[in-house]
């Protein structure tokens, strides 16, 4: 017989034999062992969960423990005739049916003809009925009687992968066994075990890269790993296992996520050229894009790399790497990625376009700046970057505005001042304030805050900002403050902007209350003077 006829499928050639061959069922296998150690064997099981993950195994491994002639451990022996018979699908009193194609009531009706006759070897007659969910609603009706009041010799056992489509009548009938989804490092480990025995040579980074592509499907993982060592031979490396299921490199996210980071827009272009001509599916790239954000983000909130499914290599790639990024701006990035992906579900025109158009936004998003820490700072406590610049705050107790600040007054007829004076200056210092435009609004909120305090005296107008952050906002704003004060009062009005706390004057008047509910007065006067917007925060 040639090598081609003999070869077996991985999947097939290591289906677990016995309860402990199965992996990460744990709970399922150690009940369905007791069960049997203490003779409390249900006559109905019904086997639920992914697919690839053990019901049909766990189905055919019981029934050949409940026949078995020489048990070990409540455990089948594998080499008696009943458990051959079972193994090479000859038994009598074993019967696999598919319900995808036995679905109606004859097939039902038949099945309850047959189950009346005592098993021929052994001491239970089984019947395995998977996707039971294809039956027909007739067809489940038609076996209600016979699950409710099997004969004693009798035990069904159903595998479904759809268990919401299972009947609620059926469901109560039967014991209920959920099998839960392949962790990546159970997976690895079991393909580990089957390439050394094969004589294979691969690498952790390989391995992981066929149990994430798995999805948590054990069979699925070893259907890619027969098609891995096809490609590759006995040696693989995960850089040939992407290449074998053109996948994207973990590389290259992180060459993603570096230019989003640096703001390189042009960098943006090059990188989604790359995945276009590659022929990767965007769609794909964005998913993958937003579980490496997703990393970065439990590294951040977390200290540690534990959330991680990847290789020691990779998991420590991103323990270095996340410490150049922010909580709010990778929680922005996600909120763009899914955003991105969401349009590209919808399969839009011109994908391309809209892939890109993603990516440029992550590259021209503005950097957060935390609330928090901004607003410790201008109470004085240390110098540190905000908005990408150094700034040292040296600021004292928060004092209220000098001037009032009332209702908008009534529109007066504009004329020049016939002298600076504190009076002159004074009696239309209101419309100042309130026809200041949308760029210069700020000035009036730091007023009303406390934050600015204006001195009008009898030579022009004396601007004391509590912080240097605010120094330099005014600074850069002053010759538009002038010019608005010019077309106020009809004359040039000297402006002289004091260094932050020098000779604030004391005042009793109290703070005025901040307009916005849920937000302190300097919070709503930050957010004013930056035109900024609250982001949410993940706290570790």
């Amino acid at each position: 017989m040639s090598d081609q006829q003999s070869f077996i499928v991985t999947a097939r050639k290591w289906r677990p034999l016995t309860f402990a061959d199965v992996v990460g069922q744990e709970h399922v296998t150690t009940t369905l062992k007791n069960a049997i150690a203490s003779g409390r064997v249900h006559h109905a099981y019904l086997f639920t969960g992914p697919r690839g993950v053990g019901k049909t195994t766990c189905a055919r491994i019981l029934s050949r423990a409940l026949n078995c002639q020489h048990p070990v451990d409540n455990e089948p022996c594998n080499t008696c005739s009943s458990c051959l018979d079972v193994l090479e699908g000859r038994s009598v009193d074993v019967i696999e049916i598919d319900g995808a194609s036995n679905n109606s009531v004859d097939d039902i009706r038949k099945l309850r003809d047959n189950a009346k006759y005592a098993p021929l070897s052994g001491q239970y007659k089984l019947y395995i009925i998977d996707e039971v969910h294809m039956l027909s609603t007739a067809a489940f009706n038609a076996l209600l009687k016979t699950l409710e009041e099997p004969p004693p010799h009798l035990i069904f056992v159903f595998a479904t992968t759809e268990i919401h489509k299972v009947p609620a009548t059926i469901l109560s009938r039967c014991q209920r066994f959920d099998f839960r989804r392949m962790e990546v490092e159970s997976i690895v480990n079991h393909l580990g075990t089957i390439a050394a025995a094969d004589g294979i040579t691969i690498d952790e980074s390989a391995l992981t890269i066929i149990a994430r592509k798995a999805d948590g499907s054990m069979r699925d993982s070893q259907s890619i790993f027969d098609q891995v060592v096809s490609y590759c031979g006995t040696t693989i490396s995960g850089a040939a296992v992407a290449d074998a299921l053109h996948l994207i490199d973990t590389e290259f996210f992180f060459q993603l996520s570096d230019a989003a980071r640096a703001g390189d827009v042009r960098e943006m272009f090059s990188l989604a050229s790359q995945v276009v001509q590659r022929g990767y599916d965007l769609q794909d790239c964005l998913l993958g894009l937003l579980e490496h954000y997703r990393n970065i983000l439990t590294v951040l909130t977390t200290g540690s790399t534990d959330l991680i499914d990847g290789s020691a290599q990779e998991r420590e790639h991103y323990q270095t790497a996340a410490s150049d990024f922010n909580q709010a701006d990778v929680v922005r990035a996600m909120n763009i990625i899914v955003s991105g992906e969401a349009v590209l579900r919808q399969h839009p025109p011109q994908p391309r376009v809209r892939f890109e158009f993603t990516l440029v936004q992550l590259a021209q998003m503005d950097s957060s700046v935390d609330l928090g820490e901004l607003l410790q700072r201008l109470s004085g406590k240390g110098a540190a970057p905000v908005g990408g610049v150094t700034v040292a705050l040296k600021t004292p107790a928060l004092k209220a505005p000098a001037v009032k600040v009332g209702a908008r007054p009534a529109p007066m007829k504009r004329e020049p001042v016939s002298s600076l004076s504190s009076g002159n200056l004074t009696q239309r210092w209101e419309h100042v304030l309130q026809e200041l435009p949308e760029h210069l609004a700020f000035v009036r909120s730091t007023l009303r805050q406390g934050l600015l305090t204006a001195d009008l005296t009898e030579v022009g107008i004396v601007l004391r900002p509590s912080a240097e952050v605010i120094h330099q906002r005014l600074a850069d704003k002053l010759a538009e403050l002038k010019q608005h004060l010019q077309s106020v009062y009809g004359a040039s009005v000297g402006v002289q902007l004091m260094p932050p706390g020098m000779g604030q004057p004391p005042t009793d008047r109290p703070a005025v209350a901040s307009e916005s509910p849920g937000l302190l007065p300097i919070e709503e006067a930050v957010i004013e003077l930056f035109n900024a917007k609250q982001v949410p925060v993940f706290k570790s």
